[in-house]
């Protein structure tokens, strides 16, 4: 049955948004107990899922879809699939991300549609992409979902749309924030009307289409109740999430199998209050089947998450970004790849979710019309393209065994970057962000300083997923290196100061962040402690400290450094700043 949306503007109509003849009862905030789920809903669950690619298609990004609308549908499916039929990679569920949510690239009744020529000779020929997509998904035997942005940006130059924004005649419905792209502000979902539009939004994709399951996108922006009060409306939320499990059973119930939902919110529990969302309530009745932790965050509190899902099938996975990336880490190495997936699995998480990574492959970006077989990252970091980077990761995530003695890098988390300081403030620059916590990486301990007078150490904890003491017969070396910044260095000659090292991060021109090198002889004075041992003096590499280390000196999970600085000189304005700080494993 579709959705039939009736007019926008009459606000005493408003209330109709959900289907017509079948539209569920406005939740009055009382509940008893879980919802109940069938042995067949608990299996689909349960089924074996260790990597999941949510897939941004870019048909939301104007400059791309203008290209690849109309083309020839083979060759479309040929680049899209082509890191999925790459050999070795196996990925079980793709996650795919159409739109950023408030217009369609679709045949919609509900949401205005996207008028691009491209897109209408598709749709004259009987074509639909999404359709496609989730059909050749299926033939591969991977798990389709729909992933939803559900307050996502209304991008300026998407036009013309079938009809205006809904936005434009309801203004008293938005929260205000930024401007980026020209956005008048996000949806208030403590607005009932609100709720119901995007449940008929959801509604419309689950009855149109076949998909698996669908992900409530939350990062896409998270702030979804009114500023500096989303806690006290947290019941907003959970009305909310109510709405789309009682929508999906029903659909689940008309197509005769489940309907799975998934929630992307933020990284750990403390985030998920700031922003507004009860994961407690959400867990305790059953209104979710997946979590989906963080965005662009490498820590996730896994194990506050096992405690509030006790007793429930629901799966955890965190996400890594590698675009609107951790700040430093912008498409990384592929040994840091290995440590973030080493460091969830060892916590307990059910695998990963993969985002923005490069999915198509040289041939794949060929077949679209794009020449994607010379990207690197932005710190020059290593010598692959990104897609091959990203084609290892894929091979090295499914299979746990082989990934074992493979060299990785484990790090600690820096604050901000990601999208700029007029939405997560800069690390350099750092203020306590009021938007949201997510993306913010609000809680990351660098950069962090270390006192001039040297009396007490700077302490920062890193999780090191492998057992290198029981590995220790396969570890060639393992090594702590310290990147420092010192303001007082900065007028000093090149020749009298360590090398500048690039930081690849999101938010700066051509995504490099610069430190500020101390000068050469810092690592006289540099002390470092390994759960209090004391490590020697550093090496200097490419502008790093580097303090030799053993294998048994590491404990699996959080270790504790601890940096000083001795002998200080007095005169001294400024303290040195640990930007970066990092476990390197080479493996035999």
């Amino acid at each position: 049955m579709s959705v039939i949306l009736r007019p926008l503007f009459a606000l005493m109509l408003l209330p109709c948004l959900i289907q017509q003849n079948e539209a569920a009862p406005r939740d009055d905030g009382k509940q008893n107990g879980p919802i109940v789920l069938s042995s067949e809903h608990i299996a689909a669950v349960n089924r074996p899922r260790q990597v999941i690619c949510n897939f941004d298609t870019n048909f939301g990004a104007p400059s791309i879809a203008k290209k690849l609308a109309g083309m020839d549908v083979d060759d479309l499916v040929k680049g899209f699939f082509s890191m999925i039929d790459e050999p070795g990679v196996e990925i079980d569920s793709i996650w795919w991300c159409w739109l950023d949510g408030n217009y369609a690239n679709y045949p919609s009744q509900v949401l205005p549609v996207w008028q691009l020529p491209g897109f209408k000779k598709w749709w004259d020929q009987g074509i639909d992409p999404v359709r496609i997509f989730d059909e050749e998904t299926k033939k591969r035997n991977i798990e389709s979902f729909c992933s939803y942005r559900i307050n996502g940006t209304d991008m300026n130059l998407i036009q013309p749309l079938s009809k205006p924004l809904l936005k434009d005649s309801h203004p008293e419905w938005l929260i205000r924030t930024w401007e980026a792209y020209k956005n008048p502000g996000y949806w208030n979902f403590a607005i009932p009307e609100v709720r119901d539009y995007k449940v008929a939004i959801l509604r419309e994709i689950a009855e149109n289409y076949d998909f698996d399951g669908i992900e409530i996108d939350f990062a896409r922006i998270p702030i979804c109740l009114p500023l500096e009060h989303q806690w006290e409306n947290r019941q907003h939320l959970t009305k909310f999430m109510r709405a789309v499990r009682r929508m999906t059973l029903e659909v689940a119930q008309q197509r005769g199998r489940p309907l799975l939902i998934a929630a992307r919110v933020p990284e750990n529990l403390v985030g998920c209050h700031f922003d507004g969302m009860d994961v407690e309530a959400w867990s305790r009745e059953n209104l979710v089947d997946i979590f989906v932790l963080g965005n662009r965050s490498l820590d996730a509190d896994i194990q506050g998450f096992r405690r509030i899902t006790e007793g429930t099938s629901i799966k955890l996975y965190p996400c890594h970004d590698v675009h609107h990336a951790s700040d430093g880490y912008e498409q990384p190495t592929i040994e840091v790849h290995r440590g973030v997936f080493a460091n969830w699995m060892q916590q307990g998480a059910d695998g990963i979710q993969t985002f923005n990574y490069t999915n198509w492959t040289a041939d794949g970006a060929k077949a679209l019309g794009f020449g994607i077989e010379d990207w690197l990252p932005p710190s020059n970091a290593h010598e692959l393209p990104v897609w091959m980077v990203h084609r290892h990761a894929y091979r090295d995530f499914a299979d746990l065994e082989s990934l074992k003695h493979k060299d990785k890098v484990f790090v600690v988390q820096r604050r901000g970057g990601g999208h700029g300081a007029t939405v997560v403030p800069d690390p350099a620059n750092w203020t306590t962000p009021r938007w949201m916590y997510f993306l913010t990486n609000m809680l990351a301990p660098l950069p962090e300083r270390l006192a001039n007078d040297g009396k007490a150490d700077t302490l920062l904890f890193v999780a090191v997923g492998d057992d290198l003491s029981a590995a220790s017969n396969h570890v060639e070396k393992v090594s702590v290196a310290v990147l420092l910044s010192d303001p007082d260095a900065a007028d000093l000659k090149p020749a009298e100061r360590l090398a500048t090292y690039q930081m690849a991060s999101h938010d700066q021109p051509r995504g490099l962040r610069a430190n500020i090198p101390p000068q050469i002889g810092i690592e006289n004075h540099i002390e470092l402690r390994l759960n209090n041992i004391h490590l020697g003096t550093a090496q200097i590499d490419r502008g790093w400290l580097v303090f030799d280390a053993k294998p048994n000196q590491f404990a699996v999970g959080n270790n504790l450094i601890g940096l000083r600085i001795a002998d200080r000189p007095a005169d001294v304005k400024s303290e040195i700043q640990v930007e970066m700080l990092e476990v390197r494993v080479d493996y035999r």
